[in-house]
């Protein structure tokens, strides 16, 4: 027996190798009972899925904080990695095949979830594991399983969580009150391949939803609260008005976050993130991921279980949108301190959109958290820290009284923040959406989205709100 002394105590290991000599004598007789490769690379894989599926229920159980900061990645994972934090895997490909057997099951995607990974195009350590992170924090209160897909962008995200639903001269419905590359995609792109939106003019309306509903549909897609104009839908009642039709709902949450809203706890199936926003808060990465329950309603047969699991096998993997494993580490690190975070771009966001709906030279503010937005009452609903307290985020839009010309001479001269075609920072932003991030819709559709030419969009960064304030204060003062 081998012993070892430290501060007076006395320790043996022989314990540990009674414990490890039992463990390899399990695993003896369970391979004693397999008959062939095929056989032991499968029950190998399918212990591995449900090692995470078990990880992944019990982590749901913890705290945000707790989930942000761990993920998936726990101590078993750093023995075997030997690293506290979780490693960058930047190969291309993963480990070298055991034999030709579990070469061609991988190939086939009968073991695509095996740790061993087949290509970083379909699968990579580090990306799993941001994925799986993501998946607890948005499933956090779902009792069944939830699954993510990291992809390269924010809009590659909304397309690998749309097209799988749609074949040629198939209809869907989407709020216009989205991002203006949404609307780009779903109004140019799509339409080249046959596809088709119907537009919602005033999405807080449930009956204009039902109207635009067909037997083509395949889905209702919402972003909420949406970029710009900050409109929050009402998302209990879409989910029950898209499953009384048997088709999906599907939520862009990019601006609430997991923190402050989970739309799956409310009815949702789907669920998109530009994760380069304020999950990736400090501007080092680009991605987007895909959230969804383990079965989600849908006309669709084949995508109705484990739909993330046959993207990524299917047309995730025919399109190529992956992510990079340096990108993934940079935002999983970033999530280490999101609920801190969201609740500081919170404080300073209410303090800031308060001051600007007091002042003369504002003719209106967008901010979910002022008793004047429209959808106040619903976003008080919907919008809540775990403590369940209310925040309503960081981003606001407000116009310029004087139309454009006031609005040009407010960008002229305002010097707080950056004037950037960005949002979700630790630093304040601001850009003109008219003629940036809005810039190639239509003057029609600019005016049915609400998109007018002296609107600001005001990201609210991590600086005193006091600092923000007096920047303003001063900028206006001068109109």
């Amino acid at each position: 027996m081998i012993e070892c002394r430290w501060d007076g105590m006395t320790m043996s290991d022989a314990e540990y190798i009674r414990k490890k000599i039992a463990e390899l004598e399990d695993e003896l007789t369970r391979l004693k009972e397999l008959t062939s490769d095929e056989e032991y690379f499968k029950v190998r894989s399918e212990e591995r899925i449900a090692m995470r599926r078990r990880q992944m229920l019990e982590m749901k159980k913890r705290k945000l904080d707790t989930i942000s900061l761990w993920g998936l990645y726990g101590h078993e994972d750093m023995k075997q990695f030997k690293s506290m934090i979780l490693p960058v895997f930047s190969t291309s490909t993963g480990a070298p095949h055991d034999t030709m057997t579990e070469a061609a099951m991988m190939l086939s995607y009968q073991i695509i979830n095996d740790p061993n990974k087949i290509y970083s195009r379909i699968d990579n350590t580090t990306i799993d594991h941001l994925a799986m992170k993501i998946a607890a924090l948005e499933g956090k209160n779902i009792p069944e399983l939830t699954e993510g897909l990291m992809v390269a962008s924010g809009m590659a995200a909304t397309f690998m969580a749309t097209m799988p639903f749609l074949e040629v001269g198939d209809h869907f419905v989407s709020s216009n009150r989205v991002y203006g590359g949404t609307e780009q995609l779903f109004n140019v792109t799509y339409k080249k391949m046959g596809w088709y939106v119907d537009w919602v003019d005033a999405p807080w309306s449930i009956d204009e939803w039902q109207e635009k509903i067909t037997r083509e549909t395949k889905f209702l897609f919402v972003e909420s609260p949406s970029n710009p104009l900050l409109f929050v839908a009402d998302i209990p009642e879409l989910a029950k008005l898209a499953h009384d039709h048997g088709i999906p709902l599907i939520v862009d949450s990019t601006l609430a976050s997991p923190v402050l809203m989970r739309p799956l706890e409310h009815g949702a199936d789907i669920v998109v993130h530009s994760v380069s926003k304020i999950m990736g808060s400090s501007g080092r990465a680009i991605a987007g991921v895909i959230v969804a329950k383990e079965r989600i309603v849908t006309n669709v047969d084949v995508l109705a279980e484990n739909f993330v699991t046959k993207v990524k096998g299917g047309h995730f993997r025919n399109l190529g949108p992956c992510l990079h494993p340096p990108s993934a580490a940079a935002i999983w690190d970033n999530l280490n301190s999101l609920p801190v975070r969201v609740r500081a771009h919170c404080e300073r966001a209410q303090q800031i959109a308060e001051f600007l709906e007091g002042h003369e030279k504002i003719e209106s503010v967008n901010y979910p958290g002022l008793k004047s937005h429209p959808q106040h009452e619903i976003a008080k609903k919907l919008m809540k820290f775990e403590d369940r307290t209310n925040g309503y985020g960081y981003l606001m839009s407000f116009k310029i009284k004087g139309g454009l010309e006031k609005t040009i001479k407010f960008t002229q001269s305002f010097n707080f923040g950056v004037q950037v075609t960005d949002l979700g920072r630790d630093y304040t932003t601001w850009i003109h959406p008219y003629t940036t991030t809005h810039g190639q819709m239509s003057p029609e559709m600019k005016k049915r989205a609400g998109i007018d030419e002296n609107l600001i969009r005001y990201s609210v960064g991590l600086e005193a709100a006091e600092d923000a304030i007096k920047a303003l204060e001063e900028t206006l003062s001068k109109l």
